[in-house]
């Protein structure tokens, strides 16, 4: 199978946001192990790409939550609360991106800076 059939059906899978079982045991009869591998490199990398994780330390407000989705069109944010690497602020991971908005953070690059 090619690789932008591979693609093609990863990405149909993520819109269609579930295999069953049976749509589970037709994808792995239908491909060989390296094709099998490439699919599942595929389908992680657009689960990846189509979900947002927010770490937050505190509280968010219902409003600043609507404002975080509509920061992210087209990715299902997943809202985590208290993360531990986080004093206050924000942290955003989508894809291979990182924004840090945390106070944690700032420390971390300002201490990165004077020591250059």
């Amino acid at each position: 199978m090619k690789r932008a059939q591979i693609k093609e059906l990863s990405e149909s899978i993520i819109g269609a946001g579930e295999l069953s079982d049976k749509d589970l045991q037709h994808v792995f009869s239908m491909f060989s192990r390296k094709d099998l591998k490439q699919f599942m490199l595929l389908l992680s990398r657009e689960i990846k790409d189509k979900n947002v994780s927010a770490n937050f330390a505190g509280e968010l407000s219902e409003e600043k939550k609507k404002e975080i989705i509509s920061m992210f069109p087209g990715r299902k944010v997943n809202f985590i609360r208290d993360d531990a690497g986080l004093i206050a602020g924000l942290r955003f991971e989508y894809g291979d991106f990182v924004l840090d908005y945390s106070v944690s953070g700032i420390i971390k690059r300002t201490l990165e800076n004077l020591s250059v």
